[in-house]
């Protein structure tokens, strides 16, 4: 009986990685084709970020809403409904006529995006094995691949059967949405414990140890999406710029994906040998001098920086969600979506501060200031067990 739930489990854990990836294949198009917007629409730096930043706030901003309903309603419906909005409206950009018909189907595409991630992380959190965090970095991997992959598959659809044909890209988002409303084993009881356990009023009621617990959690989160959505912002323009092709460019953000969800595996397998709030603090410790060396070395070397960075950078993100779910076990929908979502969100609302900074002084000194705030944080992670010991 056991080893069948274990099974069941495992099985929804195996379909939310490929649902992931499927899905965050679609946020990624738009960094793929920034600089072809750029040139067609001649955008400035500030209003490229205002295309990424929508992207962020829409899909990640919302979150906290999207984590209660799943709670509450279940997470079947809202990961189905996240692929299909999400594939539907994304594929649809590099067709549209104007940049603000652009920003308007980035918004809702995205939005579809946000509905998915939360009931997404609460089922990595059913993984059956010793590593609890396992089960989320799994999930993780498959949408850091995914998203990843997205940039170089939708200019691969571009470059080599033409922009005319880029809606192309919605079918395998619509082909995964079936998949996952016919496959996804979501247990009634399952989910009856989060309804039973979501009471808005009791959100009201949390002690502060654990309020200021998932504050400096939620700070490292914010300084990593804040230099994350900047990065691959950012570096497009500054590789396309130094002579690298649009589609060479979607390879290295592909690779930076693809090392960094690795480097979110490797970081969970750890977690139970390091605090994890210690795995965040070498983490960041080690993107600090990998960014800051980007702009000092030749272009090749400064790519193979840019890249290994997002292996600590990106290691992170599973961390801080398990740590998220420890503090609030019973809302796992909702806790994720303040480390994973509200926190990029607000992100992508400070990288539109960052674009309008970068394009008065350089992307070269933005990216250093953002890496102060990156040093902000791990020096924040060093209070996470002395909260921690009043939880107790």
């Amino acid at each position: 009986m056991l080893n069948n739930i274990a099974k069941s489990k495992n099985k929804n854990i195996l379909i939310s990685t490929i649902s992931h990836f499927t899905i965050d294949l679609y946020p990624a198009f738009i960094v793929g084709v920034i600089p072809l917007l750029a040139s067609k629409f001649s955008l400035s730096i500030f209003q490229i970020s205002v295309l990424t930043a929508v992207s962020q706030i829409s899909n990640s901003i919302t979150q906290p809403f999207f984590g209660i309903m799943s709670d509450r309603y279940g997470v079947k419906r809202y990961m189905t409904f996240g692929l299909l909005t999400a594939a539907l409206f994304i594929s649809l950009i590099a067709i549209l006529p104007n940049y603000l018909l652009i920003l308007l189907f980035l918004f809702i595409g995205n939005l579809g995006v946000s509905a998915f991630h939360p009931p997404s992380t609460a089922i990595g959190a059913q993984y059956i094995g010793k590593k609890k965090g396992f089960g989320n970095s799994i999930i993780s991997l498959g949408g850091n691949t995914g998203y990843a992959m997205g940039s170089i598959f939708f200019i691969a659809i571009i470059e080599k059967i033409g922009i005319k044909f880029s809606s192309l890209a919605m079918i395998p988002g619509l082909l995964m949405a079936v998949f996952l409303a016919k496959k996804l084993n979501f247990s009634e009881n399952d989910q009856k414990k989060a309804q039973d356990s979501l009471k808005l009023k009791s959100l009201f009621k949390i002690r502060k140890a654990k309020l200021a617990s998932i504050f400096l959690v939620w700070i490292a989160a914010f300084s990593r999406d804040v230099l994350w959505v900047s990065l691959i912002t950012f570096l497009p323009l500054y590789f396309t710029k130094n002579n690298i092709s649009l589609f060479n460019t979607s390879v290295i953000i592909m690779l930076f994906g693809l090392v960094g969800g690795l480097g979110g595996v490797f970081a969970s397998y750890f977690s139970d040998r390091l605090k994890r709030h210690v795995l965040i603090q070498i983490a960041y410790l080690m993107v600090i001098p990998l960014v800051f060396l980007i702009f000092k070395t030749p272009v090749i070397i400064g790519t193979v920086l840019f890249i290994v960075s997002g292996f600590f950078l990106i290691s992170s993100m599973p961390l801080c969600i398990s740590i998220s779910h420890d503090l609030f076990p019973k809302n796992l929908s909702l806790a994720s979506s303040i480390v994973m979502g509200l926190s990029s969100g607000l992100a992508g609302i400070t990288g539109m501060l960052m674009g309008r900074i970068a394009d008065n002084i350089g992307i070269q000194k933005t990216l250093y200031i953002i890496l102060i705030l990156l040093f902000i944080s791990l020096i924040a992670m060093f209070f996470v067990p002395v909260v921690g010991k009043k939880l107790k």
